[in-house]
């Protein structure tokens, strides 16, 4: 029995458990009945077994290296899964490798067969998942972006058995691209799950309650307090396929991990930056703008907001969500550039007044309406008849959530006569505004 085989009877051993276990939870029960326990048992006994061989095969591994001896190499990975056999492999065995996986066997060069073999690719798998890290990129900074990979770097291209192997370039050029389109993962709570489960997430609104006082010797009322969840699904989304020539491919300065991650993440990033947006939450996940609360403020013109109509969404939200740090406008381009043309007269002699949007003067800060920031999200409706085109609050109380692999098929044959290879992601995620009834975020909108 190979290595390989090894390794795929250890994940179903583990699976089968899991299975068992679930079962178990979902149905209410914290003990295994009828023939569970058995199975349970014996699958727990066969993966002792196995691990035991494991090692023992990395044991004689570690030896035949150190005697200068060198042991037939073996397949050590199934769909893209590298083993924690201790190697360090470098970045550039990684890029070559992804693009022979990228290419029909008849195309490959020996670097890419040998770098394959290095760092553990199966250069025959079909499908290979790329694990989102932990923490999701906040910002496009500088920064910003070195933190993000201080704090993903662990784990990424070696650890335990079943780690998954992502080049550094795919990934983080599939974050880039499914930050910079949109506005919503910028300002949003983004969290990342190992499964797609549903995910409750509990609210509660106690904010119509309030103490009391008791006189001496007498007893304290009781306060209730009820509970409400928000659950999150994991939507599955698809890029599309993706046509890329071979001769594309075969040019070896090119970085076929790069393309790959900025084309995923840039069709990902429009359709969910768009249902984080405004989507119905039926069939999708709901939108901030369906999610948020009414601000009763109409503005009189189809096109235009005027100073008083924008200073009436701002005190519309509750101070507790206005004055925590986070508050902030999200609008269209369109919308902003016509908020840049208001003007506020200070007192009677000032015949040119003061603009309602305020440029930044200090690095770091940003631009700012009526003291707050702003992000622009083109997925929110211009000014128009009608349309909800400024939104205001609290928007770090929108929940984004990843299911974290996101997963790539080759298609090698379907247009082999073009002499191109197509390639097709899946990805999974949800979001929704945690909102117990108190409107963190409210809009505006037009006669």
């Amino acid at each position: 029995m190979t290595k390989e085989e090894l390794l795929q009877k250890k994940s179903e051993l583990i699976q089968a458990n899991d299975a068992i276990l679930a079962k178990a939870k979902d149905e209410g029960r914290y003990d295994l009945q009828g023939d569970e326990n058995k199975r349970f048992d014996d699958n727990d006994t066969e993966l002792e077994k196995v691990n035991s061989f494991l090692s023992k095969l990395s044991k004689q591994e570690s030896y035949a290296e150190t005697t200068g001896r060198r042991t037939e190499p073996e397949p050590v990975v199934t769909r893209g899964r590298v083993t924690d056999t201790g190697r360090k492999v470098s970045e550039e065995d990684l890029n070559y490798a992804l693009a022979g996986w990228a290419l029909p066997a008849s195309k490959r060069s020996e670097q890419m067969v040998q770098s394959a073999q290095r760092a553990g690719y199966d250069l025959n798998a079909k499908e290979i998942n790329f694990r989102l890290p932990k923490f999701a990129m906040r910002s496009l900074a500088k920064d910003d972006v070195q933190e993000w990979e201080r704090r993903t770097a662990q784990g990424t291209t070696s650890g335990a058995v079943g780690q998954y192997l992502v080049p550094n370039e795919a990934m983080r050029a599939l974050e880039v691209s499914m930050l910079a389109f949109g506005g919503m993962r910028s300002v949003a709570t983004v969290i990342r799950t190992e499964t797609g489960a549903d995910l409750p997430i509990p609210t509660v609104n106690d904010t119509g309650t309030t103490g009391e006082i008791i006189t001496e010797n007498n007893v304290a009322n009781e306060g209730g307090v009820t509970f409400a969840q928000t659950v999150l699904q994991s939507f599955l989304y698809s890029s599309k396929y993706i046509l890329v020539s071979q001769q594309l491919l075969q040019d070896s300065a090119f970085n076929v991990g790069e393309l790959l991650g900025r084309l995923m993440g840039e069709r990902i990033a429009r359709i969910t930056n768009s249902h984080f947006t405004t989507g119905t939450g039926s069939g999708t996940p709901r939108g901030v703008v369906a999610a948020a609360g009414d601000s009763t403020v109409t503005a009189a013109s189809a096109t235009l907001f005027t100073y008083d109509e924008i200073l009436d969404l701002v005190h519309s939200v509750d101070p507790a969500y206005r004055e925590n740090g986070r508050a902030r406008f999200m609008l269209s381009d369109t919308c902003l550039k016509n908020i840049k043309k208001i003007k506020v007269l200070q007192y009677s002699g000032d015949v040119t007044g003061t603009p309602l949007w305020q440029p930044s003067m200090q690095l770091g800060s940003p631009d700012t309406i009526l003291g707050f920031p702003y992000s622009i999200n083109q997925a929110v409706a211009v000014p128009a008849s009608g349309a909800k085109s400024i939104i205001f609050g609290d928007l770090s109380k929108y929940m984004i959530r990843d299911v974290r692999d996101v997963v790539i098929q080759r298609l090698d044959e379907r247009f082999a006569e073009y002499h191109q290879v197509a390639f097709l992601a899946f990805s999974r995620h949800d979001g929704d505004l945690l909102d117990a009834g108190t409107d963190p975020v409210k809009w505006a909108d037009h006669t």
